[in-house]
C-alpha cells in the first residue's frame, strides 16, 4: 500500500507513525525541510501543495492520500488533485468547515440539541474563552472575572470568540472513523491537560461507567449521523456531574490519541481509514483495549523533566522512533546521546493505570541515571 501524506508537522507524525506500523509505503510532503516528521517517511519531499508538476505525479503513484493540514485552501487543492488523478483523498472538506470554526460547530451542537456547556451571558463565571478558526488550546483562556474577559476580548477583536461557562470533570475523546455509510468507534481515551489547556498526558482506555459511555457513544453516533463523515472526526467532551457536556469537534487526524489507542488495543486508524476509503468496511475490526497505554510529551531542559502539551513538539526536527527507550514502550523524540535540551513523546503500557505509571516513573529514573540527570526534578506542567 502507497501512502501519500499531505503535512509533517504533529498529525502528520501520527499518521507516518501508524501508517509505518501498518506496513505501507509512506510518502510525506511539507514546505518545511526541518518539519518534525521529515525523518518519519520512507520518502520525505519539500515541496509546496500549489506545486502542480510535482503533486501530481505524487498522487498518480499513491494508492491513497491522506492530508493532515488545517489550511482550508490547501485541502481544496488536495481534493481537486484528487478528482484530477482518481486517487482516494482521506478527507471531508465539508465536515472540516464546519469543525475548524468553533462558531459553526457549536451552533451545529445547540441547533441539534447535543448537550453543551452553558453560553454566555446565560452563564455564571469562571468561563472559557475560545477564539473562532483556532486550531486545539491555541489561545483558548479561562476568565475568573468579567474583567478578565473583557481584557482578553479587547486583544481579540480580529476573531470572533465562542464563551462559555467554565465546567469541572474529565476530558473524554472519542475517534468517529467513516465512509459516509459506516461508522466506528474505536475507544474512549481520557485527555489531561496542561496548566495552558494543551493536551499532556492521553490515557487509554479512559476509565468510564456505564452511563458515561453510554452518553459519549450516544454523542458520536448522532454527530456521525449528522455529518456522514468520510474520514475521521475527534470528539472532545466534559464529563460534569454524571452529565456529558461536548466541547468540541476536528475533523481530521487527531495527534495523541490514535497512537494510544493502536497501542492499548491493536486498532490502527490510518489502517482502518484507509479500509473504508477503499471500499473494505467488513476488513475493519473493533478490538477491546488488552492493556493501558499512557502517552505523554516531556521536556528535559535546565534542570528539570517536564510533563508538558504537545504544542511545544512543533518546535523539533529530525523526530526519530525508539523502542525500549530507557525502558519505556516506545519514544519518538530528538534525543541524541549527550544532550541535556531534548524533547520526546513516551509512551509506555500496563495491564493497569497503575502499572503503567509505574513504567513512566521507572522510565525516568532509568533515564535519568543513564544521562546524568540524577539530580533533575520531575514536574508535571
Amino acid at each position: 500500500m502507497n501512502i501519500l501524506i499531505i503535512g509533517a508537522k504533529l498529525q502528520g507524525v501520527e499518521a507516518m507513525y501508524l501508517a509505518g506500523k501498518a506496513g505501507y509505503h509512506v510518502v510525506a510532503v511539507d514546505h518545511n525541510a526541518q518539519a518534525p516528521g521529515a525523518g518519519l517517511a520512507d520518502e520525505f519531499v519539500v515541496a509546496d501543495v500549489h506545486e502542480e508538476d510535482r503533486m501530481l505525479p505524487m498522487f498518480l503513484k499513491a494508492d491513497v492520500v491522506l492530508p493532515v493540514i488545517e489550511d482550508y485552501d490547501v485541502l481544496a487543492k488536495v481534493e481537486e488533485y484528487g478528482i484530477r488523478t482518481g486517487t482516494k483523498v482521506i478527507f471531508d472538506l465539508t465536515a472540516y468547515g464546519i469543525s475548524s470554526s468553533k462558531e459553526k460547530s457549536n451552533n451545529l451542537f445547540v441547533e441539534n440539541h447535543l448537550p453543551v456547556p452553558g453560553t454566555y451571558p446565560e452563564c455564571d463565571y469562571p468561563v472559557i474563552l475560545k477564539p473562532d478558526g483556532e486550531s486545539g488550546s491555541l489561545h483558548v483562556k479561562k476568565a475568573d472575572f468579567p474583567w478578565e474577559a473583557e481584557e482578553y476580548l479587547k486583544a481579540h477583536t480580529d476573531k470572533s470568540t465562542v464563551i462559555q461557562e467554565y465546567l469541572e470533570g474529565r476530558i473524554l475523546s472519542l475517534e468517529v472513523v467513516g465512509d459516509g455509510e459506516n461508522f466506528c468507534f474505536p475507544l474512549i481515551t481520557e485527555v489531561v491537560v496542561d496548566g495552558g489547556h494543551d493536551c499532556k498526558r492521553i490515557i487509554a482506555p479512559a476509565e468510564v461507567d456505564a452511563e458515561e459511555e453510554r452518553q459519549m457513544l450516544e454523542i458520536g453516533r448522532k454527530l456521525a449521523d449528522i455529518l456522514k463523515i468520510k474520514g475521521i472526526f475527534d470528539i472532545e467532551a466534559i464529563s460534569h456531574k454524571g452529565k456529558m457536556k461536548l466541547l468540541e469537534i476536528d475533523a481530521r487526524l487527531p495527534s495523541q490519541t490514535p497512537i494510544s489507542i493502536y497501542h492499548s488495543t491493536g486498532m490502527n486508524l490510518v489502517e482502518m481509514m484507509t479500509d473504508l476509503a477503499l471500499g473494505r468496511a467488513d476488513e475493519v475490526k473493533i478490538l477491546p483495549a488488552q492493556k493501558v497505554c499512557l502517552l505523554q510529551q516531556i521536556q528535559v531542559r535546565g534542570g528539570e523533566i517536564q510533563v508538558m502539551g504537545e504544542k511545544m513538539m512543533g518546535s523539533c526536527s529530525h523526530l526519530r522512533i525508539y523502542k525500549d527507550f530507557f525502558g519505556c514502550t516506545e519514544a519518538v523524540t530528538d534525543y541524541e546521546e549527550g544532550s541535556r535540551d531534548w524533547k520526546g513523546i513516551i509512551i509506555v503500557t500496563g495491564k493497569s493505570r497503575e502499572l503503567a505509571m509505574e513504567k513512566f516513573h521507572s522510565f525516568i529514573r532509568n533515564m535519568k541515571e543513564k544521562t546524568g540527570l540524577a539530580n533533575w526534578r520531575l514536574a508535571e506542567g
